[in-house]
């Protein structure tokens, strides 16, 4: 007899907060300008330009851990993640990672009449990086535009709690939707605002330890 299988499917999702500055400076977040024309020391990362945190991103990352029912940490803290980045000079991100501002929570969605409830396993802020132009007039080199880096984000990690292709997709309709209700997220799909990175694996229906995960990048 054939063995059933089953996938087990977490999603990161990033969305860009509706602030109309950066991160970390004051530089426009306006999607569209010429490439590079809003940036600053601290988007380029130039030495002695210290990062100062932007409260209106804050505020929202706030808002979106309360609608999904987290717990809202009274003290968080960013650190570096670091990895090669070919679109962040400094070569490495201020996320956040031992204290993230949000912890837990749920979103529940609807799958053929039938509910079920996502854990969240956290909600962090970040930096956004920047955007690699390859090929810019038929040539062969990579540009790099640095408007976008230092945009502020919020990832939200969910549990591997999806089971299939149906489920991950409603999760994703019922987050877009929520973030663009509460005012956190403009829900702009084609300029990159609302993306994800899904983990996948599959085990035999009826296993309880997790299979060999697979992370498929902005989705």
């Amino acid at each position: 007899m054939a063995t059933a299988y089953e996938s087990v499917i977490g999603l990161e999702v990033h969305a860009q907060l509706r602030s109309k500055t950066k991160l970390f400076c004051g530089c426009s977040t306006e999607y569209g300008a010429p490439p590079n024309t809003q940036i600053c020391p601290v988007c380029l990362s130039l030495p002695g330009a210290p990062p100062v945190p932007n409260g209106r991103a804050i505020e929202l990352a706030v808002r979106a851990g309360i609608a999904l029912g987290c717990d809202v940490r009274g003290e968080s803290r960013f650190a570096r993640k670091n990895y090669f980045y070919p679109d962040l000079s400094k070569n490495y991100q201020i996320s956040q990672f031992e204290l993230p501002l949000n912890e837990g929570g749920t979103l529940e969605i609807e799958v053929g009449g039938k509910k079920k409830v996502v854990g969240i396993t956290r909600i962090h802020v970040e930096e956004d990086a920047a955007k690699n132009i390859h090929g810019e007039g038929g040539g062969t080199a990579t540009l790099v535009d640095f408007n976008r880096a230092g945009t502020p984000l919020i990832e939200i990690v969910g549990e591997p709690d999806l089971r299939s292709a149906e489920e991950a997709e409603a999760y994703l309709k019922k987050l877009h939707e929520l973030l663009m209700a509460i005012g956190v997220n403009d829900g702009n799909l084609e300029e990159g605002s609302f993306r994800c990175d899904a983990n996948v694996s599959i085990r035999p229906v009826g296993e309880t330890k997790l299979g060999t995960r697979t992370e498929l990048k902005n989705i």
